[in-house]
């Protein structure tokens, strides 16, 4: 059952070491130290995900961004 329909506005991929702090403060719904929180907790991420492949995450990997609006939410 649907919680939420969003409407995308913007997808970019951008290296992982290029994420701003103002998109990182978005994505992590703090002000402060987001870009800090945001890189630890991506990097965790990445690693774990990637160490499947055999693979490891580096600073310059292309990561995808999306930018949305939430146009509806449930009623709780």
């Amino acid at each position: 059952k649907a919680q939420a329909i969003i409407d995308i506005k913007k997808v970019d991929t951008i290296p992982f070491n290029k994420i701003s702090k103002a998109y990182a403060q978005i994505d992590m719904g703090t002000s402060i130290e987001p870009l800090k929180k945001w890189k630890k907790a991506h990097w965790e991420f990445f690693a774990t995900a990637m160490k499947q492949s055999g693979k490891k995450p580096t600073e310059d990997m292309l990561v995808v961004c999306e930018t949305f609006e939430t146009i509806w939410t449930k009623k709780l």
